[in-house]
């Protein structure tokens, strides 16, 4: 019997947390294997407090990254308990800030553990993405301790050389990414240039994320007052307008270019249609309705969304894989997103969707107008394009496969470090 134990801030809030949840389901019903799930989900008001703490000394750290930064000071104390207690168990460690596992208990990662990179952290500083204008590439060359256009506490470089000195010489961990983008970037780094990584997609449940029922579409439709002959574009992101990387900025641009451009016949039957915030409300943004429908919990309803729209549009400047508009091409709506990142994993320009080839509004809204000037058969054509791709590449069979061989590989592995 192998014992696995997963590790994540959680299994509920958040992209990683779905993603990690989602691997954990595929080991269901596997006779030879018993899984143990160790999370933040249960609130602990102590270590909430340590957290509150290492949230506080990251903003003594002033640069022009505005993306999240985690200094990761403290360990949660049922993570630390697992590795002490079940050195024989494999280890699969996901996404592990907000103070799940300390930098400095890196060195307690034990023999043969999995570790599954969603953002950038592991490699860089404290911030989760690099800054996209530094060309730097402190990541690549190594961090100093002196860097123009930071001030207060150089955090990255104190963190990243506490994980530099505790992963760069550990050739018993192997890292997972999700996408060639991610493999590259990883591989790049002076932190895992040396160090085994593989890529290993999220799972998608393309039995869940499939076309919904004309039925179903018409009465959701009807429940939202949507016209039966508008053009729905959909747009979903966890706190997507929050997050700069996530490109909200640059949609309201191209939002307000649509509406500079397009004729008035085709403007009003436009729906902006978004989920994952925190708030349901309709407005209008340069005269088009936008319908957003909050945080929406079951994958169910997402699926239903996607199958709704018309397009996906995924503005994010930066993706490690592209959860959003892998599971829309699984509902066979195609996806207009920017040449970038793990997006072009997913995405391929002119057969599923269209890419916006620079980082801009105006190059944006040029592939928004051309999707929607396509034909209904054409843009149906590029979805089911999609559907096909997605089964092919990340369905849960799939990916399945290439897990289970993976965490049997790590099984017979030695444990001396």
């Amino acid at each position: 019997m192998l014992k696995l134990f997963v590790i994540s801030f959680s299994f509920k809030r958040g992209g990683a947390a779905i993603a990690a949840n989602n691997f954990c389901k595929l080991l269901i019903n596997e006779p030879e294997l018993e899984l143990e799930k160790i999370s933040q989900d249960k609130f602990e008001l102590i270590h909430f407090s340590k957290r509150l703490i290492s949230h506080g000394l990251s903003k003594l750290q002033i640069s022009s990254n505005s993306i999240k930064h985690s200094l990761n000071l403290f360990s949660y104390r049922p993570v630390l308990r697992a590795i002490q207690n079940n050195q024989k168990g494999i280890f699969h460690f996901h996404w592990i800030n907000n103070d799940t596992l300390s930098i400095f208990d890196f060195n307690r990662i034990p023999a043969q553990s999995i570790i599954t990179l969603h953002d950038e952290w592991f490699y860089l500083g404290c911030e989760h993405y690099y800054n996209l204008t530094d060309e730097a590439q402190d990541f690549v060359v190594g961090y100093k301790l002196w860097k123009q256009r930071v001030f207060g506490i150089h955090w990255n470089y104190l963190i990243w050389k506490t994980k530099y000195k505790a992963l760069s010489k550990r050739r018993d961990l192997v890292f997972t990414v999700p996408s060639k983008w991610m493999m590259d970037r990883a591989k790049s780094s002076l932190i895992l240039r040396d160090s085994e990584v593989r890529i290993l997609p999220n799972p998608i449940d393309t039995m869940i994320f499939a076309p919904s029922s004309e039925e179903k579409v018409k009465a959701f439709k009807a429940e939202h007052c949507i016209k039966d002959n508008a053009l729905v574009i959909a747009f979903g992101a966890i706190d997507g307008k929050r997050n700069p990387i996530k490109g909200s900025v640059l949609l309201q641009g191209a939002v307000e270019e649509l509406a500079r451009i397009l004729p008035e016949e085709v403007l009003k039957n436009l729906v902006l249609l978004n989920f994952g915030g925190t708030k349901a409300n309709q407005s209008y943004l340069s005269g088009i309705l936008e319908i957003s429908l909050g945080h929406i919990q079951k994958q169910e309803k997402i699926a239903l969304i996607y199958s709704s729209s018309d397009l996906l549009v995924v503005p994010s400047l930066v993706e490690s894989f592209g959860q959003v508009a892998a599971e829309a091409l699984s509902c066979e709506t195609p996806v207009v997103c920017f040449d970038t990142s793990g997006l072009r994993d997913i995405v391929v320009h002119l057969e599923n969707g269209l890419y916006a080839e620079e980082l801009s509004s105006q190059s944006l809204s040029k592939s928004l107008i051309k999707m929607i000037n396509l034909s209904p058969a054409a843009r149906k054509e590029m979805g089911k394009k999609g559907r096909l791709k997605v089964i092919q590449k990340f369905s849960k069979s799939v990916v399945k496969i290439n897990y289970l061989k993976l965490l049997h590989e790590q099984a017979q592995k030695p444990k001396a470090i």
